[in-house]
């Protein structure tokens, strides 16, 4: 029978070594919470903080996109060299196997298509976002263009549910007619 001095021994809780506590990777965001970290983690590289992002979402305003009508052959494919799938959620539903151990960024906003203002758009739930299990949302931001302001709200709205449930959101930037692609 173990004397009293085994007794204590089973009991060491090591006091003497302090808990290890690792500043998060991604700059600003050590105050997260640990769901929105988790996710944030599987979306960027820990050790680079990049990601690489295939983004086939673009079907929304554009209507069918050459090249992406059938996504299960043009898509699937190069999900083993991209580390998220960025989609719409009716390309998820419909063509992403749920057995995919790819992140996915979920775009939330939508709006008219190419023959209507395009800056003109509306934020689906982030409920939707919870029940398809995305790792971040995207929200377009049409910075320049008519509705900017109306675009930005939908960023801001959008944060505050993501903050809710502990999914991050990614502001999409478009720039508009005025802005083309120069140092501003």
């Amino acid at each position: 029978m173990p004397g009293p001095e085994a007794e204590k021994d089973k009991k060491n809780f090591q006091p003497h070594v302090p808990m290890k506590t690792e500043g998060f990777f991604l700059r600003g965001s050590n105050s997260l919470d640990w769901g929105m970290k988790n996710r944030l983690a599987r979306i960027f590289n820990p050790k680079s903080g990049r990601t690489v992002m295939l983004a086939f979402d673009h079907g929304y305003i554009m209507g069918p996109t050459s090249g992406l009508e059938r996504i299960d052959l043009s898509i699937l494919p190069l999900e083993p060299y991209v580390d998220v799938l960025m989609c719409t959620r009716g390309a998820l539903r419909s063509c992403i196997p749920p057995t995919t151990s790819k992140p996915v960024c979920l775009r939330l906003s939508a709006g008219a298509t190419i023959l209507k203002e395009l800056s003109l758009e509306m934020v689906g739930d982030m409920e939707e976002a919870v029940r398809l299990n995305v790792a971040a949302v995207a929200v377009q931001c049409y910075v320049g263009e008519l509705h900017e302001h109306e675009t930005l709200a939908n960023l801001v709205r959008t944060i505050d549910a993501g903050n809710r449930v502990g999914i991050p959101t990614m502001g999409v930037t478009a720039v508009g007619k005025e802005m083309g692609r120069d140092a501003r």
